[in-house]
């Protein structure tokens, strides 16, 4: 649920362990920008989705910045400039090629096999202005390496061999540029292979995937933040939304027609001037992209009614408290592209609302507020992180607030007959979509009083807008509106008279035939070695979420310890919170016997102040609570027959609460393991269950990617089971 909690008696929200606070209405202005249009869409042909990518710098045409003094113009940002892969080559044909800021969705369908050539043409960086460049192993991060990770797909990990020298969805991988130099041998930390100029991407997409939305980025550690932030980002869908998204008045698929993919990314451009980095104050030219962001760069609320937010707000100066002078700059808030663009829903069905939040740090606090009685509007939650949900008919709404945590308020639905539904619908009116998450929504015109779909009559509006949030001691995310939403709404509905009927993914892929239960197919019997175990029955891991120094507000990092059936922690497995290191994998652990998925479970311990989120690459998982019934989806021990719920591959953590003064005053605001234990600090875990699938190295971190690049992130390793006997067979060989 979500709930109030504010610092001071101002307009801040803050995501605690359970909930999050209500949003800001603001009145929206007039719009005055374009129609909002539909990423440019490359589709998969006869089963394969075949690309050239091209990581460039180019001017953004939907942007226009006129620092203080000087002539309007176009900030550069960082886009992939993509074609259909050339038969030779590594430029795209003349006209054939697409290079939008706002990024473009991939469209394949379940078999699919995506092929990318990446191309590294990315600009050298000025050292000082990188923050991470000076720490262990990271010497080269100037020259701009990249990579390409596939956010959410639950495909192979898979590394480049001998016979096939193409990577998977495999982030351990460096791709430079050679025209800024050759990178410089590292001795430690360091991050995978490296490759001149290109690399080649082959991730085939399994048939019993889910369909949903995913998207890709770079994933190159101590500069991921840079270049999301800097614009690297598009979208991919697998199947359609009609997979799982029927009428209930008629049981037909839901147009695709009526399906929006909005990318959500910020920008910051700077008036120039000295800015504060790591390093010290440098200079930066009028216009410049600070991709090393700063969260400081507005003020989180507009500072009278006269101040406009529509897709940006004015940089403010700091300097008298240690920051820097943004005045004259601006925060630039962008959907697909464009600032403030208008909405037009004229389906009488409503539409689908495809979101993903493709910026690097910034976390949106997102509602839809009727402009004649400045409330939120009501949306059915469809999709969470790429899988659609999947509730029993009796569901309580208690479930359902527990479900939807920190990320969704979640509401009473208007009354409607549940026999229409195979899931229960989901209501919400406020969405927290912290870095890397997605989200889909079913919007239309609704009764301002009863939230009852309704005919827009003479046309209703609303704003699309984001509400200030404050991540607990951390960070404050300013309030600007993002885009205008008009309702034309006329005619007769053919296929929503009450609500929309998801079939969700969120059961079937938890089924035998489903992705997170099917045998691995790739996978065959192997002996364990690296010290690669299975948890004992009842077993458990507990991740810790701090800093590796309390002096040191920047050393972002991870502890882990295994805990047994008592609660207590195993002798031996304990880790401090340590910062990054590619070559320990904390966790090594094999499939099930016969090849099957394995569930572990997974207690998220938040020592900080400051929210976190936990990612974790290649799965999905479901929160779970030990005092929830056998038959809800939050059970502890996984029925087949409710399914997951509500699966997702990022969640929100809370923030701890120091009983002792030192944790404030002398600790940057962060707990010690030790503190958390013995009551000085409290932090209730979240707790996750987690199945794994997908065999080969990957990693789980905080995906707020200043906290990732500052060393919040670890490795695991999955490796096929060594029996491929039945499961009954396999208990008897086990080692306990």
């Amino acid at each position: 649920m979500l709930v109030g909690c504010l610092r001071k008696p101002t307009k801040k929200t803050l995501i605690s362990a359970a909930a999050l606070l209500a949003g800001l209405s603001l009145a929206g202005g007039a719009a005055r920008a374009h129609d909002l249009a539909e990423p440019t869409v490359f589709r998969s042909w006869h089963g394969v989705l075949d690309l050239l990518m091209i990581a460039k710098a180019k001017p953004i045409s939907t942007i226009t910045y006129a620092p203080p003094g000087g002539s309007p113009m176009n900030p550069t940002g960082w886009v992939y400039e993509i074609c259909r892969r050339p038969a030779s080559g590594n430029t795209c044909p003349a006209g054939a090629a697409v290079a939008e800021y706002g990024g473009v969705r991939l469209a394949l369908q379940k078999g699919d096999t995506l092929k990318i050539r990446l191309v590294n043409q990315l600009p050298q960086l000025d050292p000082a202005k990188v923050n991470h460049n000076t720490d262990p192993g990271q010497a080269n991060l100037f020259r701009n390496p990249t990579n390409l990770h596939t956010h959410g797909l639950i495909v192979e990990p898979r590394a480049p061999t001998l016979n096939d020298p193409t990577f998977g969805d495999y982030v351990f991988v460096q791709i430079f540029n050679s025209a800024n130099g050759m990178p410089v041998p590292q001795t430690t930390h360091q991050h995978g292979s490296n490759k001149m100029d290109y690399a080649d991407f082959r991730i085939n997409i399994p048939r019993n995937h889910p369909s949903g939305q995913f998207w890709f980025h770079p994933h190159i550690h101590g500069i991921s933040l840079n270049q999301v932030s800097q614009g690297l980002a598009g979208i991919i869908s697998v199947g359609e939304v009609s997979d799982y998204a029927h009428g209930d008045a008629r049981d037909t698929p839901f147009p695709e027609a009526s399906v929006r993919h909005l990318i959500l990314k910020d920008l910051q451009v700077a008036p120039g001037g000295a800015v504060n980095f790591d390093s010290g104050a440098v200079n930066v030219q009028p216009g410049e992209v600070i991709n090393q962001q700063d969260p400081g760069f507005c003020a989180q609320f507009p500072a009278d009614s006269s101040e406009v937010r529509e897709g940006s707000c004015p940089g403010v100066d700091a300097s008298a408290d240690g920051g820097t002078n943004f005045s004259g700059g601006k925060w630039y808030f962008t959907v697909n592209g464009r600032t403030f663009p208008k909405i037009k829903v004229t389906d009488p069905d409503g539409e689908v609302w495809r979101l993903t939040n493709a910026s690097g740090s910034l976390s949106y606090n997102l509602q839809l507020t009727d402009d004649e009685t400045q409330k939120p509007m009501i949306m059915q939650l469809i999709s969470v992180d790429g899988v659609s949900v999947n509730l029993p008919q009796d569901t309580t709404m208690d479930t359902m607030v527990h479900l939807g945590g920190a990320r969704f308020r979640v509401v009473a639905c208007p009354p409607l007959p549940t026999s229409r539904f195979h899931s229960k619908p989901v209501c919400v009116t406020q969405m927290v979509m912290m870095p890397s998450s997605r989200t889909e929504v079913f919007v239309t015109y609704r009764d301002p009083q009863t939230g009852a779909i309704a005919s827009s009559g003479r046309g209703g509006s609303a704003t699309f807008k984001m509400a200030g949030l404050t991540m607990g001691s951390g960070d404050q995310w300013p309030a600007v509106d993002l885009a205008k939403v008009r309702f034309h709404q006329h005619g007769w509905r053919n296929h929503i008279a009450y609500a929309m009927d998801i079939r969700g993914d969120a059961l079937a892929t938890m089924q035998p035939s489903g992705i997170l239960d099917a045998k691995v197919p790739y996978a065959n019997a192997a002996p364990l070695r690296d010290g690669c175990r299975p948890l004992p029955p009842g077993h458990r891991r507990r991740i810790f979420f701090g800093l590796a120094d309390l002096n040191d507000d920047g050393t972002f990092g991870l502890g882990y310890e295994e805990v047994d059936q008592n609660g207590n922690p195993v002798p031996g497995t304990q880790l401090p919170v340590s910062q990054f290191d590619p070559a320990q994998n904390i966790v090594c652990l094999p499939l099930a016997a016969g090849q099957r998925p394995v569930h572990e479970t997974w207690e998220l311990v938040q020592l900080s102040t400051e929210n976190h989120n936990f990612h974790i690459h290649q799965t999905r998982f479901r929160t779970i609570n030990s005092k929830a019934g056998e038959n809800t989806p939050l059970a502890v021990s996984f029925n087949k027959n409710i399914g997951g719920g509500m699966l997702q591959d990022n969640v929100p953590l809370g923030v701890a609460t120091p009983n002792v003064p030192e944790v404030m005053d002398a600790q940057n605001g962060v707990c010690t393991i030790e503190q958390w234990r013995n009551g000085q600090c409290t932090s209730k875990p979240v707790v996750v269950d987690i199945p794994f699938s997908q065999v080969g190295e990957f990693v789980y971190h905080c995906h707020i990617l200043e906290h990732e690049d500052g060393g919040m992130m670890a490795k695991i390793k999955v490796v096929p089971s060594p029996y491929g006997a039945s499961p009954w067979e396999a208990m008897n060989q086990m080692p306990w």
